[in-house]
């Protein structure tokens, strides 16, 4: 009797699945073909798209003394951040002229919004710390670290050339990109102009260096003096007070004493000079100005690395005779080589796992099902991965590296 009912049972499922059999395989490449796609739109990166509760504070004030900047700007900032919620710690470590303060908040906080409540917290105690003071705030994940890199390099050309070239010619042109959110520049020699002032000059004129200072900083500026009506239409003016050159800044009105105006150039010198240079950045052993290009949180590390290689090929026709521009690094590599690598697993795993069950039972049919079952296992498995967010990593390749050795 229990033979009878199993048998019923069994032939009652054969019947199901072969009644069903064109539905079901018609479902099967319906997902095969949705995962192929979805195969393509998943973005690709090094590691995992990951929140990492911690912000990061930097702040560069030229050469202040420790102390000074612990009282003046660390300890401010610290105090102002206070009031962000979920804010578990913070760390901070003062130098000359600089502060790296970083927030550890808790794993369940949104961390975009929280970057913007550290945003508010610091703006709201900008005007009181020091003008000089340049400030930067970054929520680490793993967009936060450079994906390619580029050095330009010349025996001929400058490193002050080299820096304008990097920053006012390539820079822009990368940032327009998509998907690439900053390009960072590092190196070369920052032009600017020194004013060297004379001390016995300056007595005689009755000028201290606070009033070349404030005279500087309140003429090298651009002003709208307001707006225009004419032809019933309103013209914004503006008014360029910006010195470009030696001259034009020792023309500066300092101030006037005794009704005659007091100039940089009656009180001191003025010529071309450079920023001062704390790090020395090489290439192949030559001085070199660095291009360092991040991606965007979502962006596709290796569509973005393709298109600012074509970039920068567009760009090398047009740079001076002498400059060199080399990729020193370039992180898309890394994705091509796991992904490589995951296809030379699954391709292997299929022929032998066909070969093995062939070899077994010499069965055409079975070999060949078992070589379609693990592609469309993996595409339905990308559907997943687009459904659940993921991407295409080193830990998500693995894994599927692993599935198909185990599969």
């Amino acid at each position: 009797m229990l033979t009878t009912v199993s048998t019923l049972e069994e032939r009652s499922e054969n019947y199901w699945f072969d009644r069903h059999s064109k539905s079901i395989i018609f479902l099967i490449i319906i997902l095969g073909i949705i995962g192929i796609y979805e195969a393509f739109q998943l973005p690709v990166a090094v590691f995992p798209t990951t929140n990492f509760p911690l912000i990061k504070i930097g702040v560069d004030n030229g050469v202040m003394p420790i102390e000074q900047m612990e009282v003046t700007i660390t300890r401010p900032i610290e105090q102002a951040v206070n009031i962000v919620p979920g804010l578990q710690s913070v760390r901070s470590v003062t130098s000359r002229g600089s502060a790296d303060i970083d927030l550890f908040f808790d794993w369940g906080v949104n961390m975009i919004e929280t970057l913007q409540l550290v945003d508010a917290a610091v703006s709201r105690i900008q005007s009181s710390l020091p003008p000089t003071a340049k400030i930067e705030t970054n929520r680490m994940d793993f967009a936060s670290f450079p994906i390619i890199g580029y050095s330009l390099t010349s025996e001929k050309v400058p490193q002050t050339d080299l820096w304008e070239l990097a920053t006012y010619d390539i820079k822009p042109r990368l940032n327009r990109l998509g998907g690439v959110a900053r390009v960072v520049v590092q190196g070369g020699q920052q032009p600017e102009f020194h004013v060297t002032v004379d001390p016995a000059k300056m007595l005689r004129a009755r000028v201290s260096v606070n009033d070349i200072l404030n005279a500087l900083n309140h003429t090298n500026i651009i002003d709208s003096p307001g707006l225009m009506s004419r032809n019933h239409q309103l013209f914004l003016g503006l008014v360029s007070g910006q010195v470009h050159s030696p001259e034009e800044i020792s023309g500066v009105v300092v101030k006037t004493v005794n009704n005659v105006p007091v100039k940089v150039g009656d009180v001191g010198a003025v010529g071309p000079a450079v920023a001062p240079v704390y790090t020395v950045v090489t290439a192949n052993g030559k001085p070199a100005v660095l291009l360092s290009i991040n991606r965007q949180p979502d962006s596709n590390t290796v569509e973005v690395a393709d298109e600012v290689h074509r970039e920068m090929d567009a760009i090398r026709p047009s740079l001076p005779a002498g400059v060199e521009v080399r990729p020193f690094y370039d992180q898309s590599n890394i994705v091509k080589e796991s992904i490589a690598s995951v296809r030379d697993a699954i391709v292997i795993g299929l022929f032998l796992a066909a070969l093995i069950i062939w070899l077994f039972l010499r069965d055409w049919g079975t070999a060949v099902m078992t070589g379609l079952v693990v592609p469309v296992t993996m595409f339905i498995t990308f559907i997943a991965m687009k459904l659940l967010g993921q991407s295409f990593n080193l830990m998500t390749l693995g894994g599927l590296a692993a599935a198909v050795g185990l599969v």
